[in-house]
C-alpha cells in the first residue's frame, strides 16, 4: 500500500509539473508582451493595406504579439545582406523566388519542417509548383504567400475587326492571329524579350529550361520552342514594349498600339488605373504547343530569420498569414493569387474572368534556376537579344558560348 500511494504521488507531481510547463508555455506566448518584425519591399498602396489587415487580423488572435512592418526601400536583397550582416533583420521577411537557393545556401534561414510538424502545416495545402524553389535539400525553407501566372490579353475590339471570334488555343492560331491583326499602326503581339515571359514556349513543345536541380541549356526540344517565339519578332509580328515607344507591355497594350500581349495578373489593377473598361479585352491561358500547356509562375514566400529570437510566434505569423485566415484578404484585394489551394478556388468564383491566372497553376514552371539562377538567365537573354537582331542566327550555338564565358 506505501508503495502504492509512493507512486501516485510521483505521478500526481509529474502530471503537475507538466500542466505548469503548459501554461508558462501558453502564457509566454499570450501575456508576455513580444514584438515580430515583419519585412517586405516597398509596394503599392493596394499590397501595403493587405499586410495591414493580415496584421490587424492576427493581433485579434494575438493581441500581446506587436507586429511592426520593416518596409525596405531600393534593392531589397542588397539592403537584407546589410541586414543579415549586422544580425538586425526582421523576424520574417519576404523572398522572391530567384534567389532564394542563394540565401538558404548561407544558412541564414530558419528550416520551417519541425515548426509545420509541430503546428501541423502541411505543404500539399499549397500549389505545388510554388514551393519548389523554397525547398533545399530536402527542407522547406518559405511558405509561399501569393503569385500570378503569365496569361494571355487580348483586345476585343481589334479581334472583332479582324473577324476574330475567340483567343488562340494553339501556336499555329497565335501566329496567325499576330499576322492578321498586325497593321502599319498595330503589332499583333507584345511581350518582353527575356526568358520570364518566352521559357512557356520551351515547356510547350516539351523541352525544359531547369530539371529542378541545375539548368538545362541546350535541350533541343526547348530550342525549338523558344526559337518559334523568337521567329515572331523576326517577322515583325510581335515587338518588345520599346520598339513601340512604350514604358512597357502594359502601356503599349492600354494605348492599343499591341492587340495581344502575354503578361501576369498585375496587369488588371495597372488596366484598371488606366481606366481601360474590363469588358475591353479578355484574358485567356497561353495558346497550347505541340506538347501541351505551360506558363510561368512567380512567387513569393515568408521565411523566417534563423536569428529570431520568438520562433513559435514567427511561424505561427508565417502560419497565419499563408493560411485561410491571412490568404482571405489576398482573394479579397485581387491583386495577386492565393497560394493555398482552397483560397485559389474562392478566388476563381470571385473573380471568374480571371480563371486563367488560376487554371495556369496546376501546369506552370516557376521562375526559378537555382544557385546559379541571375547567371541563367543572363545567358538566355543576351542569346535572344543576339538572335532577333540577326548576330548569331545558331541559337544552340550562342548559348554554349555564353555558357562557357559565364557559368564558372
Amino acid at each position: 500500500m506505501k508503495k502504492f500511494l509512493t507512486i501516485l504521488l510521483t505521478l500526481i507531481f509529474l502530471l503537475s509539473l507538466l500542466a505548469g510547463a503548459f501554461v508558462t508555455q501558453k502564457d509566454v506566448f499570450a501575456t508576455s508582451k513580444i514584438t515580430l518584425k515583419l519585412g517586405a519591399w516597398s509596394s503599392s498602396p493596394a499590397e501595403k493595406k493587405i499586410v495591414q489587415n493580415q496584421i490587424a487580423a492576427f493581433k485579434k488572435l494575438y493581441p500581446n504579439v506587436d507586429i511592426k512592418l520593416v518596409e525596405i526601400v531600393g534593392d531589397y536583397n542588397q539592403k537584407m545582406q546589410l541586414l543579415m550582416a549586422s544580425k538586425t533583420e526582421p523576424d520574417i521577411f519576404y523572398m522572391d523566388s530567384m534567389p532564394a537557393w542563394q540565401y538558404i545556401a548561407k544558412n541564414v534561414l530558419e528550416p520551417l519542417d519541425s515548426w509545420m510538424k509541430k503546428y501541423n502545416v502541411k505543404t500539399i495545402g499549397y500549389e505545388s509548383a510554388l514551393l519548389q524553389p523554397f525547398i533545399y535539400k530536402g527542407k522547406v525553407y518559405g511558405l509561399p504567400k501569393d503569385y500570378n501566372t503569365l496569361v494571355l490579353f487580348y483586345n476585343k475590339e481589334m479581334f472583332k475587326q479582324a473577324g476574330l471570334t475567340q483567343p488562340p488555343k494553339t501556336w499555329q492560331e497565335l501566329k496567325e492571329y499576330a499576322k492578321k491583326l498586325t497593321t502599319d499602326k498595330v503589332v499583333g503581339l507584345t511581350m518582353n524579350l527575356e526568358l520570364a515571359r518566352i521559357q512557356p514556349f520551351a515547356y510547350q513543345n516539351g523541352g525544359k529550361v531547369f530539371d529542378g536541380n541545375k539548368p538545362v541549356f541546350t535541350d533541343l526540344k526547348a530550342l525549338e520552342g523558344l526559337k518559334f517565339a523568337l521567329d515572331l519578332f523576326k517577322e515583325g509580328v510581335c515587338k518588345t514594349p520599346k520598339d513601340l515607344g512604350a514604358g512597357w507591355v502594359g502601356d503599349a497594350f492600354a494605348d492599343k498600339k499591341a492587340a495581344m500581349t502575354i503578361e501576369g495578373g498585375w496587369m488588371i489593377p495597372f488596366l484598371n488605373d488606366r481606366k481601360i473598361p474590363k469588358d475591353s479585352y479578355g484574358i485567356a491561358e497561353l495558346p497550347a504547343g505541340p506538347a501541351g500547356k505551360s506558363t510561368m509562375a512567380f512567387t513569393v514566400a515568408y521565411v523566417m530569420s534563423k536569428n529570431s529570437k520568438h520562433k513559435p510566434e514567427a511561424f505561427k505569423l508565417i502560419r497565419f498569414l499563408t493560411g485561410e485566415g491571412g490568404q482571405k484578404y489576398v482573394v479579397e484585394a485581387g491583386l495577386a493569387l492565393p497560394s493555398l489551394k482552397s483560397a485559389g478556388v474562392s478566388f476563381a468564383k470571385t473573380y471568374p474572368e480571371r480563371k486563367a491566372l488560376v487554371d495556369g497553376a496546376k501546369y506552370a514552371q516557376v521562375y526559378f534556376y537555382g544557385l546559379d539562377g541571375t547567371k541563367v538567365v543572363d545567358v538566355f537573354n543576351k542569346a535572344f537579344e543576339d538572335y532577333v537582331i540577326g548576330k548569331k542566327y545558331d541559337l544552340k550555338k550562342n548559348i554554349e558560348e555564353r555558357v562557357k564565358q559565364i557559368m564558372k
